[in-house]
């Protein structure tokens, strides 16, 4: 009896497979590009075109750049014509040569807009953050003076450091 019932049920297994239609499974992908034709504002980019130079310095005499056209740091900047910004620059507060340093200080009037380079400026703080507007291309040229204070007795060498501007819309 036990034969008989297994050989039913796997006949009614069987005949149920049968009766259920079998089903093909396949799939496709595709794919298509998409596209958005922004009109915003124009990004902003900053390149240093000419590094802070104070030249020769005499130990025990303070020295400012000696023409700020040709030696205060300058950075030109692009972005959307006629566009508020922000300025700001981390400054330093020595240059360095080794385990050697002096001292470089950045007064109120250090900050320049370059209205028309070389032949036209005003002066800002650049200690606290300068509100300024690109011009009618974009354009904005900004520079950078200070007044370093090699101490009597300072070594001679090479003394550098790094002046860092940022931009912001």
């Amino acid at each position: 009896m036990m034969k008989f019932t297994k050989i039913a049920l796997a006949v009614a297994v069987t005949m149920a497979l049968f009766a259920t239609p079998i089903v093909a499974q396949s799939s496709a992908l595709a794919s298509v590009a998409v596209t958005a034709n922004v009109i915003g504002i124009a990004p902003l980019t900053a390149a240093g075109v000419n590094d802070l130079n104070f030249g020769v310095v005499t130990a025990g005499v303070p020295k400012t750049p000696g023409s700020l056209a040709s030696d205060a740091g300058r950075i030109n900047i692009s972005g959307e014509p006629i566009t508020p910004v922000s300025v700001s620059f981390t400054l330093p507060i020595v240059l360095t040569n080794g385990a050697s340093t002096v001292p470089i200080s950045f007064n109120a009037t250090d900050g320049l807009l370059w209205s028309a380079y070389p032949a036209t400026h005003t002066t800002f703080n650049p200690n606290v953050v300068f509100f300024t507007t690109t011009n009618g291309t974009g354009a904005l040229i900004i520079g950078i003076s200070g007044t370093v204070s090699a101490p009597i007795g300072a070594i001679t060498g090479t003394y550098t450091g790094t002046v860092t501007m940022t931009v912001t819309y």
